[in-house]
Order: C-alpha cells, then sequence, then structure tokens
C-alpha cells in the first residue's frame, strides 16, 4: 500500500488548530483539527500525514496566498460566464484548505472478499466499479479520510475519487497500469466551491478541480480526464448485485475510525457551509437554483455538451424507469428509490434505439426491465436476460452523484429533468 507523500515540515498541532480558529463552531473547530491533526484526546490513531501541515496548507481557508503549487489561491466572490473554460476557469478563487497530501490517497489497496470486512453496515454507501467482470467496491467510510483511491484490475489503471463536501464519487480512467504514464491522482488541499482539487502525480503540480476534470493549471493545462461508470449504491445492494464482489480493505488508519464521518451533520444540514463556495450561490443565473436543497443529491450527466440533473427527490419514492433524449441521443435512468441507486444506460442497441419501462413482477434484484420494442427482459446491470436480445448489454454512461449545490456551481446552465 503507498499513501500520500508528505511534501510539508511537520509542525505542532497547536499551530495547526489555532490556524482553524476562523471557523465559527467549536464542534467543528474539533473535527477539522481530527481530521488534519488528529485528536490528542481520542483513542484513534492518526494516519502518517496527520501531524503535517504548514501556514498556506492548514485549515484555515487562507485567502490570496500562495500555494505549494505556485498558483495564487484566495477568494473572489462572483460569476462570469454560464459556463467555464480552462482560460476562464476562476483558479484565484480555489482556497487552500490542509496542506498538500495531510489527507493521504491511497494506491493499489489490499482487497477482500465481501464477508470479510467488519467495518461496513449493509446500509453503508459504496462506489461499485465493474471491468472485465471483476466487481470492486469502495466504501464510502474510506473516502471520508483518504478522497481517492489509485487501483487496478487487469492491468486496467483508474482512479476513484470522492469528496466528502460535495457528495461527488467520480471515477477516472487512469490508463495502462504497467507503463510509466499511469494516471495516479493525490490530494492537493486545495478547493473550488468547497469540491476537491485533486493533482496529478506524474508531475506533482497539475491542479484538477474534481467536478471539472480538467486541467487548470500545471504542465497539463487543458487534459481532461476521462471519466468512467461507476454505480453508487448501498452495500447490501452491491453485494446482492454482485456476490463475488471484492471490497477495500480498511487502512491505513485504525478500523474504527472508518465508523465516523468526521464533518458530524454536514451531509444534511446547510446552514453554513464549512469552507466558502465560489462563486457565490446567490449570484448563480440558474433558474432552479432554489427548487431544491443545496443538499439534495442528484445524479448529473454531461451528454453532447449538455448538462442534466436528475434530483433524487424529483425521481421520487418508488422504483422507475426514466426515459430521455439528449439532443436525439436516447438515454435512461434506473432508479431505486431504497438503495438511492441510479444508473444511465444508453438506450441505443446495435443502432437501434429502444424505449424502457419497469418491470417488478420478473423476479430480477431490485427490479427489471422491459423494451418495448422486443419485449426483452434486461436486468438493472444493463444485461439482457430473456427475449429476442438476450445476451446484449446496455452501455452505462459515464455520471456520478452529487450535492445540488455542488453541481449547479460547476455547471451553472444544467437543464434538470422534471417528474410529469
Amino acid at each position: 500500500m503507498v499513501v500520500g507523500e508528505d511534501f510539508t515540515e511537520p509542525v505542532g498541532r497547536t499551530g495547526v488548530c489555532r490556524s482553524m480558529s476562523r471557523f465559527r463552531t467549536p464542534s467543528l473547530l474539533v473535527l477539522l483539527c481530527t481530521l488534519s491533526c488528529g485528536d490528542e484526546s481520542s483513542s484513534l490513531p492518526t494516519g502518517p500525514a496527520d501531524s503535517t501541515s504548514d501556514a498556506s496548507g492548514s485549515l484555515g481557508a487562507t485567502p490570496h496566498g500562495d500555494s505549494p503549487f505556485g498558483v495564487q489561491v484566495g477568494t473572489h466572490p462572483g460569476m462570469e460566464g454560464s459556463l467555464y473554460s480552462v482560460d476562464t476557469f476562476p483558479v484565484s478563487q480555489i482556497i487552500s484548505a490542509v496542506a498538500k497530501d495531510a489527507i493521504p490517497a491511497i494506491t493499489d489497496p489490499p482487497m477482500v472478499a465481501a464477508g470479510q470486512t467488519g467495518y461496513l453496515m449493509a446500509d453503508a454507501v459504496v462506489f461499485g466499479v465493474v471491468i472485465d467482470g471483476e466487481a470492486r467496491a469502495y466504501p464510502h467510510n474510506v473516502g471520508w479520510w483518504h478522497e481517492i483511491v489509485n487501483d487496478q484490475i487487469n492491468g486496467q489503471a483508474f482512479s476513484v475519487t470522492f469528496c466528502p463536501l460535495t457528495g461527488t464519487g467520480m471515477v477516472y480512467d487512469g490508463g495502462d497500469a504497467d507503463a510509466e504514464q499511469r494516471l495516479t491522482l493525490g490530494v492537493s488541499g486545495l478547493l473550488y466551491s468547497t469540491n476537491l482539487v485533486m493533482y496529478d502525480r506524474r508531475d506533482g503540480e497539475s491542479l484538477i478541480p474534481q467536478i471539472f476534470s480538467t486541467t487548470v493549471s500545471g504542465p497539463r493545462k487543458g487534459e481532461t480526464l476521462s471519466l468512467m461508470p461507476v454505480v453508487e449504491t448501498t452495500w447490501q445492494m452491491w453485494r446482492q448485485l454482485y456476490p463475488e464482489t471484492l471490497v477495500m480493505a480498511p487502512g491505513p488508519y485504525d478500523t474504527r475510525r472508518y465508523l465516523v464521518y468526521p464533518y458530524n451533520n454536514y451531509r444534511v444540514n446547510h446552514t453554513e457551509f464549512l469552507f466558502p463556495t465560489d462563486p457565490s450561490l446567490g449570484a448563480n443565473p440558474n433558474p432552479h437554483i432554489s427548487r431544491y436543497g443545496f443538499e439534495e443529491r442528484v445524479l448529473g450527466l454531461r451528454i453532447d455538451g449538455v448538462t442534466r440533473a436528475f434530483a433524487f427527490a424529483e425521481m421520487g419514492s418508488a422504483q422507475r424507469v426514466i426515459n430521455d433524449t439528449v439532443n436525439g441521443l436516447g438515454f435512461l435512468v434506473a432508479w431505486d428509490p431504497d438503495s438511492r441507486m441510479a444508473i444511465p444506460y444508453s438506450t441505443t442497441v446495435d443502432g437501434r434505439d429502444l424505449t424502457f419501462r419497469l418491470d417488478t413482477e420478473a423476479g430480477v434484484v431490485p427490479f427489471g426491465m422491459r423494451d418495448e420494442e422486443t419485449g426483452t427482459l434486461w436486468d438493472v446491470k444493463g444485461q439482457a436476460l430473456t427475449g429476442e436480445l438476450a445476451g446484449q448489454r446496455l452501455t452505462q454512461l459515464p455520471a456520478h452523484n452529487s450535492m445540488w449545490f455542488a453541481w449547479v456551481s460547476f455547471w451553472p446552465a444544467t437543464e434538470i429533468w422534471q417528474s410529469p
């Protein structure tokens, strides 16, 4: 197992925690000190990077400061334009939160069988990845504390990235795992609109805001990471879909740490953000900005230059199959509210456009789907089980879930799907 290298000189915990004093609540101060420095009163051991920070990388959200990446960081409210490009991305609005690699990414972690981990409850949420028929699960519990896992399956490298502050889990193609230029990502310690800013370990400098997915500064400026499909659902549901799945083993922290969410009730209470949101949400031009609570979960898709959000609340409390199109391209969203699972698929099979409906009587977990054109039965893994097209597979679209405020901050021109 390889954890993030230390790029900073160690400093005392007192100095780091003092730099956090600008946060409003004592409970938040304790949480952030624990995350960055380790809580000396806790029985949980700290990780290898817990005691490292510096003046520019402390959890004080340093405004207008220098970062170790050679870019000016700060806070500048406001928004220019409706969508960003590489040249117009507001790099000056990136803020410093923690030291580079203070949150240690993990590379090539050990994997264990589904029954060999004791730190996952049935309703725990995981990111599921399937490559060449091999299924692996990467729990939110791990993402809370590490944010990036660089891994590989059968020579295919990929990076599972998770920002706990925006609820965004995104998987990127890392190329050939044996190649010298295999992509691996690290946690820069910087944020844009509270979203994780990653850095490319191939040069140690290039910065990539996670949701934007394109390098905005450094030697690789302008390069866009290739998004891969991912399934976000409960551990129980993932195991039902893929009984032979492997799951990431906990580490390097004590297992008990992975049972604790480090940001108190942040996921459900946005009366205050932990860090500034840039640009100001009040200035966001999206006409639907107030339709959902900021913490509302949405499935976000980018198709043919169009961004569209499917709010979990809008999709409702019942299972459903949603047929939709963007610029004539058909796709569906399979929605299971109990497991909080929304999976998008292209509805084009062998050049034929299909329309799908829900089938809850076929005995398929969690439900089946039938296409109207051939009557073929499909499961939510995109497999055709019986009928004319048996043996075919739907193509899962690269997409990701997000808190509404984060999605609309990066894609203010986003469209929303509304239930009929």
